[in-house]
């Protein structure tokens, strides 16, 4: 027998299980994953959840064979590549040594940055991730979540809980709109998804991505280097980025098949 206590932590879990679920893309991350900290890696799930979940079963080779390449990637499409002491920085990286001056300070390295003469690249856009669908909590038995007529005049989308054929009656429910995902309960009757004018990135400076790249391929951690530099080299790419990421993807598929 379960208590109304034990009953409702079930459902709340179930609940929590379901929205992280939809956020890492269709699967529950691993707890190596869940527990790599001070990381990019929400924000690279966005652009491509499957990477993420492949970068954590490819193995420490493989993922710091990422980063470096995500590293060299980012600094080669900033033109910073035939840059000295960028070139010796991921010579250095290469070899497994730590990172040389400047990048062992990084207020220096952003000053030797500012006094280095770069030529000019052509125009950039920062990164946008492909839109996804929005999440929606797992209905009650019986029920699935339905378009509420027309959107509002804030361009929100509305849903409702619609009941499925020959479904029977459930018990009773109320009119809460659901404020977040923590909040989430099945006694909720109403989901507002906000929307709006997408947010169109403006131009990018790609050094200043690029270097913060080469930073995070020197971490310990060979996960959190290899996911925090293709986020970084990402971000260097800007609109460009699915070239990247396919090139990290078929690195993970050739070295995986070895």
């Amino acid at each position: 027998m379960h208590g109304p206590d034990t009953d409702e932590v079930r459902a709340a879990e179930e609940r929590r299980l379901h929205f992280e679920r939809w956020e890492w893309g269709g699967r529950l991350p691993s707890e190596r994953l869940r527990g790599v900290r001070g990381c990019n890696v929400l924000g690279l799930l966005p652009f491509d959840s499957d990477l993420v979940h492949a970068l954590d079963a490819a193995g420490p080779e493989v993922q710091r064979a990422v980063a470096l390449l995500a590293a060299r990637r980012a600094c080669e499409t900033a033109g910073l590549i035939d840059v000295l002491w960028v070139a010796r920085a991921l010579t250095e990286l290469t070899e497994g040594h730590p990172l040389p001056p400047p990048f062992d300070d990084e207020a220096r390295m952003w000053e030797t940055l500012r006094s280095t003469p770069l030529v000019p690249g052509p125009s950039v856009l920062g990164a946008m991730p492909p839109e996804r669908p929005p999440y929606f909590p797992p209905p009650p038995a019986g029920w699935t979540w339905v378009p509420a007529g027309e959107s509002g005049h804030d361009g929100a989308r509305r849903y409702e809980l619609g009941r499925l054929p020959g479904s029977l009656v459930p018990a009773v429910f109320g009119d809460e709109k659901l404020a977040s995902p923590a909040d989430m309960t099945h006694t909720a009757a109403l989901l507002v998804h906000q929307t709006g004018t997408p947010h169109v990135p403006g131009e990018i400076s790609q050094p200043h991505f690029a270097l913060p790249a080469v930073l995070a391929a020197a971490d310990p951690d060979p996960l959190k280097a290899a996911l925090d530099a293709v986020w970084h080299a990402l971000h260097t790419y800007g609109e460009h980025y699915p070239e990247l990421l396919k090139e990290i993807r078929s690195v993970c598929t050739e070295r995986a098949g070895k």
